[in-house]
Parts: C-alpha cells; sequence; structure tokens
C-alpha cells in the first residue's frame, strides 16, 4: 500500500559553495525510478531578512508517494546526500532535515507561513520531532530543520512560480560562468512568460549567478513550457551537469503578509508599515537614502542603499506629510544607527501640495520686484516704486513623484520581490497533476 512522505532540507550550503537545490536535484535523480512524485521540488524562500542565511534563504521540499519499504530507502538517500554535499566544516552551515509521513499538521503549515516573515528559534521547530509522524534530523545545532519545516508545510497555493536550474561540472566549480550573452537577449525575448532575465536599465545578465555554487543558470517564469523555452535558446558555453525545475514562492511576495504599526516593528521581520514621511530624505556616507517616518505609536527611519541605484533618486523626491506604506525588512539598532526599515519597495498613497514663492510684480512698469529690505516690502529697481503691502506670488509646484509603487531596479531584486509586471498583470502558475508531475521530471533526468 502506498504512503506519502514529505522531505524537506535546509542550510546545506555556504558562500564557499554547495547549494541546496543541487542537493535535491541530486537526490531525485537517484530515487526518481523508485517512487512517485506528487509535485515537482518546491524551493522555498523564506525570511530574507534572517541574520543567519546564507544567501536568498530558500530550502527545499520533496513530495513523494511510494511503499514504505522504498520510502525508508529515500530517506536515507537524503540523509547520505545531505552529509555529503553540505559544506559541513562552515561555521556558518547547521544543516537539518525533516521527514513527515502521511498528512502534514496545521501546526506545521502555521510554523510555515510564520517563517516567511518572522524568526523562528530552533527550539520553536524541534518541538514537532513529539508528533508522531515527524521525523528530525540536526547536525550540528541543526538550525536547518527550521527551514526544513517551513519548506514542507507551505503547499504553495495561489501565487506561484518555477525555475529552471542549470548545474555546472564540478571542475568549473568557483570560476567564472561561460555563456553566449547574446543567446540570453534573444531567448528573453521570444519568452515573454519568464521573469527577470536582463536588466536592461543597467545591462546586467540575471540569469547567471557569480557565487561559487553549482548553478550555472536559474531561469523564472510563470509555467513549466517557458521556463523550459527559455533554456532551449540559451547557449552555454561550458558543460553541465545536470538540470530540475523547481516549483517555488520567488517572485510573488509571499514575505510581506503582515502589518505593523511601528512601536511593533522587531529586528529581522519582513514588515508593511504604512505612515506619514516625517524627515525629509537626505543621503548620508555610502550615497544611501535616509527618511523618517511615522505613525500614531512612534517613529523610525527607512533606507534605500546604494545599490538600489535610481530608486534612491525616486524616493529623494518625498516630502513630510507624505502619507506612504513601506514594505522592508527592519534592521537592529548599531552604534551609528537606530533600528531602520531597508526598504524593499514603497507604495506612495497620498502627496502633500507643494508651492514655491515669487517676487511680485511692479504695477507701474510691471518688471519683477525685488526686495527692499527686512519688513521694508518691495522695490522696482526699474522706476523705483515702493510697494509695502504686496506679497509674494504661491505657485504650485509639479512634484516629481507619483502615487504608484516603486520597486528598485531588477538588479537590486531578491528572489521573493514581485515585478511591476507581475502585480499588473497578477499572474499565477499552473500546477500539473501527479501523472504530468512524474512525466515532466523524468524527462529532466541525465
Amino acid at each position: 500500500m502506498s504512503k506519502t512522505l514529505y522531505i524537506g532540507f535546509d542550510d546545506t550550503d555556504s558562500i564557499k559553495g554547495s547549494c541546496t537545490t543541487y542537493l535535491a536535484t541530486n537526490i531525485i535523480n537517484e530515487i526518481h525510478d523508485q517512487i512517485t512524485f506528487l509535485d515537482f521540488p518546491n524551493l522555498i524562500r523564506l525570511n530574507p531578512n534572517i541574520p543567519y542565511k546564507t544567501r536568498g534563504n530558500g530550502a527545499v521540499a520533496i513530495r513523494i508517494e511510494g511503499l514504505q519499504a522504498d520510502l525508508e530507502h529515500c530517506k536515507e538517500v537524503t540523509i547520505r546526500h545531505v552529509e555529503k554535499f553540505s559544506i559541513i566544516d562552515d561555521e556558518n552551515t547547521n544543516p537539518g532535515i525533516a521527514f513527515v509521513s502521511d498528512e502534514i499538521p496545521s501546526s506545521i503549515k502555521q510554523l510555515s507561513q510564520r517563517a516567511l516573515w518572522d524568526v523562528i528559534t530552533i527550539k520553536e521547530a524541534e518541538q514537532f520531532e513529539q508528533l508522531n509522524n515527524v521525523q528530525l534530523v540536526k547536525y550540528k545545532n541543526g538550525r536547518g530543520i527550521i527551514g526544513a519545516l517551513g519548506a514542507i508545510g507551505n503547499p504553495l497555493e495561489g501565487d506561484f512560480t518555477y525555475e529552471h536550474l542549470s548545474y555546472r561540472q564540478p571542475e568549473n566549480f568557483g570560476t567564472q560562468r561561460k555563456i553566449d550573452i547574446e543567446s540570453v537577449y534573444q531567448a528573453d525575448k521570444a519568452t515573454p512568460q519568464t521573469i527577470n532575465n536582463i536588466d536592461y536599465e543597467y545591462k546586467a545578465i540575471m540569469i547567471t549567478p557569480r557565487g561559487a555554487d553549482p548553478v550555472f543558470t536559474g531561469i523564472r517564469g510563470e509555467t513549466i513550457e517557458a521556463v523550459s523555452k527559455m533554456w532551449s535558446l540559451v547557449k552555454p558555453l561550458e558543460p553541465i551537469s545536470k538540470t530540475m525545475i523547481f516549483r517555488t514562492n520567488q517572485h510573488t511576495n509571499h514575505h510581506f503578509v503582515k502589518s505593523f504599526e511601528i512601536s511593533e516593528l522587531q529586528p529581522h521581520l519582513s514588515i508593511i508599515t504604512k505612515g506619514e514621511v516625517s524627515k525629509k530624505p537626505h543621503y548620508i556616507e555610502g550615497s544611501h537614502l535616509i527618511f523618517s517616518i511615522k505613525d500614531l505609536t512612534g517613529q523610525i527611519d527607512c533606507a534605500a542603499y546604494e545599490p538600489t541605484k535610481r530608486y534612491r533618486k525616486e524616493l529623494a523626491n518625498l516630502l513630510p506629510g507624505d502619507q506612504i506604506t513601506v514594505f522592508g525588512g527592519v534592521r537592529p539598532a548599531s552604534d551609528k544607527h537606530p533600528m531602520t526599515v531597508n526598504l524593499e519597495q514603497l507604495l506612495v498613497e497620498s502627496l502633500i501640495k507643494e508651492f514655491s514663492f515669487e517676487n511680485p510684480f511692479c504695477d507701474k512698469c510691471n518688471s519683477r520686484l525685488k526686495s527692499a529690505g527686512k519688513n521694508k516690502g518691495y522695490k522696482c529697481f526699474k522706476c523705483s516704486a515702493v510697494f509695502r503691502d504686496k506679497k509674494p506670488i504661491k505657485k504650485e509646484v509639479q512634484r516629481n513623484i507619483k502615487k504608484q509603487k516603486y520597486l528598485p531596479p531588477i538588479i537590486a531584486h531578491r528572489h521573493l520581490t514581485k515585478p511591476i509586471s507581475r502585480i499588473e498583470e497578477d499572474n499565477t502558475g499552473k500546477q500539473l497533476n501527479t501523472k504530468d508531475t512524474n512525466k515532466k521530471l523524468k524527462e529532466l533526468m541525465i
């Protein structure tokens, strides 16, 4: 009799190398002919403001069905691969695995939703081991069990996307990726349902990462067909070892689900906060833009950092009194700066009117008057007329900012950032049934 098993793992990589999705791909390649896949492997990006993350705070869940003996073998394969591919000697790498049998408890689903924006402790995650259908495997402090449970508990209902990942040959890890740049431009134009392949504004290719990890390209899109087509059009200039497609919450804004008053803000949360601009934007050392917002409960600084490029210039047009909603992560206070919201997105709700004041005109010769001195009115330096009671001319100035949502350029987007194109079109992916999932996944095996 077939049974269901959910496998989750996280915190296996390091800035020195490795990748949780690469580990998942190797596991899938070994077990694919023994079980049935209930879904594509899920890549779940959790709260991106967690200080312990390596890069994008991504965890993986694999959802399978099979005979109990085969599922037990899949557990053994998972443990063996985690131990083989994790960068255990990195002091910041603390792998964790979660196995959940049969139905996923509602408590794990609740933790998974919190993990998108909140800070979850290892102790909280360890409590789930008391459940009869949950098995946790920890290495070192085992922090990875948080992401492992978070990935399992997120069924990716509603909005989701796909990512096609290709991987390098091991001998090329850590070297510069070689790809035909022109083919990326052509592929991007031919696949309108793919997402953020290129930042045309800054002429940056976004599908190739920069680090020492095994990933060669990551192509994101609305459908399996879209990401697969783009990969078929891209021309690698080095050999590829493996490919895999993940269903994911990338580019969905799933970390922005909870609104806070300013007095409720705590370090490392992903937050939505409404307020009134209370201090005019100004630049500080490093070309970072800082301004403050307030509500009835308090005041906090907001920052758009130099890597967000022209985003800073746009937000520099805010004025005290403007009503805005900010989306970002809370940075803890330091010796030099108070607790600050690191801005990812900003919605202008309403704008105050801005006015300029000009000297009035002479009633006799229509020349522009000049000040005659403090509290002495105006004087015409053409005809010498003096006017004690004239007032300056008040004119409304056109604001260089609009009531709309502002995002940084693509080059500064985070994995979870929902681009303007997806916000406007509200695209959602379409999940395959189990039969098609197995067929598509097995077509990817190399």
